[in-house]
């Protein structure tokens, strides 16, 4: 018997390891670990891979994962991004496609509902379209984490380790979108990280082109679809008569949700602000420390629906959750990343979630998915 070449592959990436690195450990030649990635490991090394990679046993024991090509990946700042954090990225992709297919097999989770950009439609347009189609009209976007996965989407944590990544997306070969996201930086800065991506799933599933140019162009271009999918431009006309105050500013972001910089960014873009006043309002943000945080902010980060359910059940089953993890050839500590955190509140003695706590309470309700146990 042998150990399948793609698992031994994908753990050594999700482990950061060169082949070297995964040679000196084992106490092989590098070539031998050529050798195991292109033929397959004899089962005699499972506990020296395993051990090297920090992976369960159990994962070896799977067949082959068609590995997430990086290229596939909408990824911040690729062309600046080391190689290793790349294929680390790609690694934890493959290996989330993995865990909600673990999910799926469990569980009914929602249908994709993912309206397509039409050819010639500007990212603002695009924006439009989809809060039609998902009849959010000109308010503020509920809770988008559990919006996402009622339309489809499969959204997933970033283990905290890996900081230099804010969020990637990407397009899974079974059709389905996914979406990772950071808890690394504010709630505000994660709903705009998720918005981002949800804007290249829209705009640039079709993107072909790898060049710097195309990269900073449809970075932009989901910037633009982020900003009208959190702060619409109609409604901020609607809503600021005359250059807002710093007051303003802050009743706007608080009930929309995004930071104080992006509102700003917004109502000059509506053209409510001149470009000499928002520069003075940036001046006077930065000074309050709000260029790289949001003081005073009480939002919650968002929690997921989805994984409130599957924990609910596991709770109910009396399954810890490193123990499910481990029956599912993942590490617990990918599961816990996986699942933003959740899964460590999941204590089998504590109370069921009220709908606030599964929303994140404040100003942004529930979008529940329709997920049921498959029996």
């Amino acid at each position: 018997m042998t150990l399948e070449p793609s698992r031994i592959i994908l753990a050594r990436q999700r482990a950061g390891l060169p082949k070297t690195a995964l040679a000196r450990a084992a106490g092989v030649a590098p070539r031998t670990v050529t050798t195991w990635e292109s033929r397959g490991a004899p089962s005699s090394r499972l506990s020296d891979i395993a051990g090297a990679t920090g992976m369960p046993a159990e994962f070896f024991s799977g067949g082959a994962i068609d590995l997430l090509e990086e290229d596939r990946i909408f990824f911040r700042a690729r062309r600046r991004s080391p190689s290793a954090l790349l294929h680390r990225s790609a690694a934890f992709g493959s290996l989330g496609i993995g865990f909600y297919d673990s999910i799926r097999r469990r569980f009914r989770t929602p249908a994709l509902s993912m309206p397509e950009a039409e050819p010639g439609d500007s990212p603002r347009q695009a924006t439009r379209a989809l809060r039609l189609a998902w009849r959010m009209g000109m308010g503020p976007a509920p809770n988008l984490v559990q919006l996402a996965e009622a339309h489809g989407i499969r959204v997933l944590g970033i283990p905290l380790a890996d900081a230099a990544v804010d969020a990637f997306s990407f397009w899974a070969p079974d059709g389905r979108p996914f979406v990772f996201l950071s808890r690394i930086k504010t709630a505000e800065r994660s709903r705009f990280d998720l918005a981002h991506e949800i804007g290249h799933l829209v705009l640039h599933c079709d993107v072909t082109g790898t060049g710097e140019t195309t990269d900073r162009e449809i970075e932009r271009e989901a910037d633009v679809f982020a900003a009208e999918l959190l702060l619409p431009t109609e409604a901020l006309r609607a809503r600021v008569r005359g250059a807002p105050s710093i007051e303003d500013l802050m009743r706007i972001k608080s009930a929309y949700g995004a930071s104080a910089m992006a509102a700003a960014r917004s109502i000059r873009d509506a053209g409510l602000l001149s470009e000499w006043g928002h520069r003075q309002l940036v001046a006077t943000l930065t000074s309050r420390g709000f260029h790289t945080g949001e003081p005073g902010s009480a939002l919650p980060y968002e929690k997921s629906r989805v994984f409130s359910t599957v924990l609910e059940r596991l709770r109910a089953e009396g399954v810890a959750v490193a123990d499910w993890a481990k029956g599912i050839g993942l590490r617990p500590d990918d599961v816990a990343d996986f699942m933003f955190g959740q899964a460590l509140r999941a204590a089998p003695d504590a109370d069921a979630a009220s709908p606030q706590d599964v929303s994140g309470g404040g100003a942004f309700p529930p979008a529940r998915p329709s997920l049921r146990v498959v029996t």
